[in-house]
């Protein structure tokens, strides 16, 4: 399982169930790590390990079965998979439902075993909503697992995450990346 997690929220959680219901392990790779203080990317690979960590408690699952890893991005996208499989331990099949992934997938020249994710409320269930939701005051906290929204209390992320889109915003409310990356 494949993500930035900024937050990680139910549908992640939803997904990690899914996988641990047809695998006996689950690996959690938490993409861009190195990425923090951005609106895109608020929260640090650390912040991320905790909040999924916790959630995974919370939910009953066994954490014997899981692992939690921050991947580093690559500027060279061609060699990504080879990145990741040198990053996690051995794994044999991909929950993917990105096309982009899909597509540097199709060019390694391993085979993956893909399996469709099937997706929780994916239009209001992604991180980009759920950040927005917090800068425009909207209902947010029934999207993630009561684990996450505990921690950004404590962490301050839900002032954090409306200071970043106010010093990144521009006049017409977009984002300037920074870096450039989503």
């Amino acid at each position: 399982m494949m993500g930035r997690f900024q937050p990680f929220h139910n549908g992640h959680l939803n997904l990690a169930h899914q996988i641990l219901e047809d695998c006996d392990e689950l690996i959690i790779a938490i993409g861009s790590s190195q990425f923090n203080y951005t609106f895109s990317n608020p929260f640090t690979a650390g912040e991320r390990i905790h909040l999924i960590h916790n959630s995974l408690i919370e939910e009953k699952i066994d954490l014997k079965r899981v692992y939690i890893i921050p991947i580093l991005n690559l500027e060279n996208n061609s060699i990504w998979i080879q990145h990741l499989r040198s990053m996690v331990p051995k794994f044999n099949y991909i929950y993917t439902g990105n096309k982009f992934v899909l597509e540097l997938l199709s060019g390694s020249p391993q085979p993956f075993d893909i399996r469709p994710p099937k997706f929780y409320d994916e239009v209001n269930c992604s991180g980009t909503n759920i950040r927005m939701n917090i800068v425009m005051n909207k209902e947010w906290k029934d999207l993630v697992p009561n684990a996450v929204y505990a921690i950004l209390s404590e962490i301050n992320g839900i002032k954090r995450i409306k200071v970043l889109f106010e010093t990144q915003g521009n006049a017409s409310g977009e984002i300037k990346q920074y870096p450039d990356i989503k």
